[in-house]
């Protein structure tokens, strides 16, 4: 959906229709998990289960995985993990307690494919390279390595997208 490696047909996605997409995105989950009532855990949140309209407005889809979420203070039972590869919170995964923070750990893997264009797995890339969030992991440590401020790289980055 967001990838910019589109068909030789296609443009990728202008920077402003891909933090349009993110915002809504997130504000979808923030209603779940805040206004909604009962409380939803979402469980599923990947950039296939947001579907946009002919103007780019985004609806959070697909809520076969979505469980009522705990009340604040009440027990997280463990769960069978649920969900799809690349997507889902280590925490949720090493437990089986699936909380509002695994959802939002799904949004962070959904907006690095925002803004990097990349899938969350992409088998077509180097070993190195196929896992979307190793690949930021190892970038980041890069990063550091050579004392370049994370902010420089996101301004840049954000620079390149949005020309």
């Amino acid at each position: 959906m967001f990838t910019t490696d589109v068909g030789n047909d296609k443009e990728p996605l202008d920077w402003h229709t891909r933090m349009k997409i993110a915002n809504g995105a997130a504000r979808g989950l923030e209603y779940l998990h805040n206004y909604a009532d009962p409380p939803v855990i979402f469980r599923d949140l990947k950039s296939s289960n947001i579907l946009l309209d002919e103007n780019f407005n985004p609806k959070l889809s697909d809520f076969g995985l979505a469980k009522i979420a705990p009340r604040e203070g009440e027990f997280v039972p463990k769960t069978r993990v649920m969900g799809t590869y690349g997507y889902c919170a280590p925490e949720y995964v090493a437990t089986g307690q699936c909380t509002s923070k695994s959802d939002i750990y799904s949004f962070g893997v959904v907006f690095l494919e925002i803004i990097s264009g990349r899938r969350v797995i992409d088998t077509a890339r180097d070993a190195e390279e196929q896992n979307l969030i190793d690949w930021v992991c190892h970038v980041k440590h890069e990063i550091q390595t050579m004392k370049i401020s994370l902010n420089m790289v996101l301004l840049t980055l954000f620079l390149v997208l949005h020309i």
